[in-house]
């Protein structure tokens, strides 16, 4: 069995790879510390399965499941990460993921993932087992706000990134060259079109609770 594991953490990595080696004695393992040199060396390698974390240098671990998508390889792929985060969750499964593992809980299911994995299951950990479950609904969801911040103008755009960043109406209209007003009326259209009710700081919680969805755009 041939297996990568990408983590910008050598310590981490290389406790890792010892406890795959502990189970699989004749596994040959290689690193990489990023993204980008995850890529070439899959570009060079077949692999059975690549572990790899989300956060790294370079190009995230989403980017290195879009380049293995991309090019049709055949080996699986391990998310290994800290974030407990649903929509890190979903998009690594959406973009063909395997296994999403949490870092903390590694040491205890990182044998049975690979099992998993190599037994042509998916590998979900414990703690994450009711995004599994919430999966459909969660992604439905994430379609319909993508579909309306795509449907927002590029000043709305704008004027939402900035709404995100906790900036005033006063300070949105300095940075974008345009009045109070104008601004008034961009978060105006921006609830309409997002189906948002209530009051002066129902946006900004919007915002908060869909960072990622809005730094994506």
């Amino acid at each position: 069995m041939k297996i990568l594991a990408v983590d910008d953490h050598p310590i981490f990595r290389k406790g890792l790879v010892a406890l795959i080696r502990d189970e699989y004695q004749d596994a040959d393992i290689m690193e990489a510390e990023n993204g980008e040199e995850a890529i070439e060396i899959i570009d060079k390698n077949q692999f059975d399965i690549v572990i790899l974390d989300i956060d790294m240098p370079e190009k995230s671990g989403i980017d290195v499941l879009d380049h293995i998508n991309t090019q049709s390889y055949k080996c699986k792929s391990v998310i290994l990460t800290m974030h407990n985060d649903e929509l890190f969750f979903n998009e690594a499964f959406n973009r063909g993921a395997n296994g999403f593992l949490l870092k903390e809980d590694s040491s205890i299911e990182i044998i049975d993932c690979l099992k998993q994995v190599i037994e042509e299951h998916n590998f979900v950990s414990k703690k994450l087992r009711p995004y599994l479950e919430n999966r459909s609904k969660f992604n439905e969801r994430v379609s319909q706000i993508r579909s309306a911040i795509s449907s927002l103008t590029n000043a709305e755009k704008n004027t939402l990134k900035l709404v995100a960043q906790n900036k005033t109406s006063k300070e949105i209209a300095a940075l974008l060259f345009v009045t109070e007003k104008s601004v008034e009326n961009y978060r105006s259209r921006i609830c309409k079109k997002l189906e948002l009710t209530g009051g002066s700081n129902t946006l900004y919680k919007w915002c908060i609770e869909n960072k990622e969805l809005i730094d994506s755009q």
